[in-house]
């Protein structure tokens, strides 16, 4: 493997490991890292290098970074306003909420309308664990709080006040981790179309060096490695800037 083949095979590793980092709530084990550097023997001050940038990413070795640490000053400031929101709102004593949840339980709205306020500090609690997973606090608690806000209207199901906590904590992380995975989705398919559109610029260069002037799609097409489907995507990501292309011809 020559050195940019290395290169370039240890960038798409640690770009694995944060991916499978963050749909593990933020963690990947010592294990892992180690397995997946295996066949580039790194050394012991190489290995800790790639620890200290995961962390810097926000990713935990072995275990969860506290909140705190994972969160950016944004998600801090917000959850910091928010926690001061939800912390005025007043908490019944046990039987008033054993009440409350059986009569949500029964369809009465006024009482989902009350459950869905009191849960709302479980929400935040939940957010916490997902912080640092590429999801803005302030959107991780949107997506919990409209889980929560459904979730109470379909409690018919259920037989005891006590199984309304857990099912809708369920739910709200559900949501997150939903939200997480759109969002992970929508990271890799920008990479894609990124890298796809960086292979379309090379290729137009090299070839635009060869004939001496630029080139058409469908010279460019014809050199076999792209289509010309995925050339015109490029084109049109880059707000036709690749200069080699001769885009009226």
């Amino acid at each position: 493997m020559d050195e940019i083949s290395r290169e370039e095979s240890f960038v798409r590793m640690l770009q694995a490991l944060i991916k499978s980092a963050q749909k593990n709530r933020g963690v990947v084990t010592s294990r892992q890292i180690e397995k997946a550097f295996d066949g580039m023997q790194l050394s012991k001050e190489q290995l800790q290098q790639v620890k200290n940038y995961l962390k810097d990413n926000k990713i935990g070795i072995d275990e969860p970074l506290d909140a705190e640490e994972r969160m950016s000053r944004e998600d801090h400031d917000y959850l910091a306003d928010y926690q001061e929101t939800v912390a005025s709102i007043e908490q019944p004593s046990d039987g008033v909420f054993d009440a409350i949840k059986l009569n949500a339980m029964a369809g009465d709205k006024e009482a989902q309308q009350q459950l869905a306020e009191l849960m709302l500090p479980k929400v935040v609690d939940i957010a916490k664990l997902y912080a640092g997973q590429g999801v803005y606090m302030e959107d991780l608690i949107g997506a919990g709080n409209m889980a929560l806000v459904r979730g109470t209207k379909l409690l018919g199901p259920l037989e005891k006040p006590e199984e309304v906590e857990p099912d809708l904590a369920q739910r709200i992380m559900k949501a997150m981790e939903d939200l997480i995975e759109q969002e992970l989705e929508e990271h890799a398919t920008a990479a894609d179309a990124a890298e796809k559109s960086n292979q379309v610029l090379d290729k137009a260069n090299e070839l635009s060096a060869e004939l001496g002037r630029k080139v058409t799609v469908g010279e460019l097409a014809a050199e076999g490695e792209l289509s010309e489907e995925e050339i015109m995507d490029a084109i049109r990501i880059t707000g036709n800037h690749i200069d080699s292309i001769d885009y009226k011809a």
